[in-house]
């Protein structure tokens, strides 16, 4: 667990168990569907976060016989039951709601306190958002922050953008929907918001979920990484080939690399071991993210 992915998760929990018990209390003054999805969502979102840190700690317990690769993958499992769980207890939800409110429209009271709860939450909320992009900066670099949720296997850290991400739209759209309502005395706009809040946490859900069960699925890391691993290979004065390389993604900044080589010559097989581990201990201090390293020597 990296102490960035730590307090983002920290930070991101503080500011949603506030918001969460602040929209509650306003939810039952103003009796506005929007700000109760919203305080909904926000409870998700203090579980979610407890569940994270219990896979992340779980994904930092040593390999053991049962699990000769480590318990990498328990971060990605948290993150994976993180998705589901936003999109049926906060999506599907607040769509629920929603098209209740629609059908059945009923007159929210004391909106001025749900637009100033509302500019709160998003306060916090953005406090959070940064907190989480700082922690992100140094595995980010460059990339967009579209790019950098698709590519990254710190799930923690993805699901932490996500969920802030979706929180302060959210928040924008629960604004307009009181707003709105407010001005027009129509409470449909109430339900509607909180239409457009379920749909949008179902879109994100779906989003952390496809991008997460593609680690489970053992994927690769990314292509630039790879070709530095073959090409600190292929730089060995002892290497004439890398024949193959396979790398799979086994924990957040964790590796497993299996690699088929073509040695030169050697005069013995001491000489050839020699080689071999020579050739692992330059790529592990390289290469720190390699938790198992396998080389298979190819004679033909």
């Amino acid at each position: 667990m990296s102490a960035h992915s730590s307090k983002a998760l920290a930070l991101s929990l503080a500011a949603n168990l506030g918001i969460a018990i602040s929209k509650f209390m306003v939810a039952a003054f103003t009796g506005s569907a929007s700000l109760f999805t919203e305080a909904i969502h926000s409870t998700a979102d203090c579980g979610n976060q407890l569940l994270l840190f219990a896979g992340m700690k779980m994904a930092q317990r040593p390999a053991t016989r049962r699990f000769p690769l480590g318990r990498g993958q328990a971060a990605f499992v948290a993150s994976f039951l993180v998705a589901l769980l936003l999109f049926t207890v906060g999506g599907l939800y607040s769509v629920t709601e929603g098209l209740h409110k629609i059908r059945h429209p009923e007159a929210p009271h004391h909106l001025i306190w749900a637009i100033a709860l509302l500019v709160f939450a998003f306060v916090l909320e953005s406090i959070s958002m940064r907190g989480a992009l700082r922690a992100a900066k140094v595995e980010r670099g460059n990339r967009t922050l579209i790019r950098y949720l698709r590519q990254s296997s710190a799930t923690e850290l993805v699901v932490v953008l996500a969920e802030d991400a979706a929180a302060l739209v959210g928040l924008v759209i629960a604004l307009a929907a009181v707003l709105l309502t407010l001005i027009t005395g129509n409470p449909v706009w109430d339900g509607i918001g909180s239409l457009l809040i379920g749909l949008l946490l179902i879109a994100v859900a779906l989003f952390v979920g496809a991008e997460v069960t593609s680690l489970l699925m053992n994927e690769a890391p990314p292509l630039g990484l790879r070709a530095a691993i073959r090409s600190t290979v292929d730089e060995d004065p002892e290497v004439e080939a890398t024949l193959n390389l396979i790398a799979v993604v086994i924990g957040g900044d964790k590796l497993m690399v299996a690699l088929q080589i073509r040695f030169k010559n050697q005069p013995t097989g001491d000489a050839l071991i020699e080689s071999i581990n020579a050739l692992e201990v330059r790529l592990k201090a390289q290469f720190p993210q390699i938790q198992h390293l396998f080389v298979e020597p190819d004679f033909q």
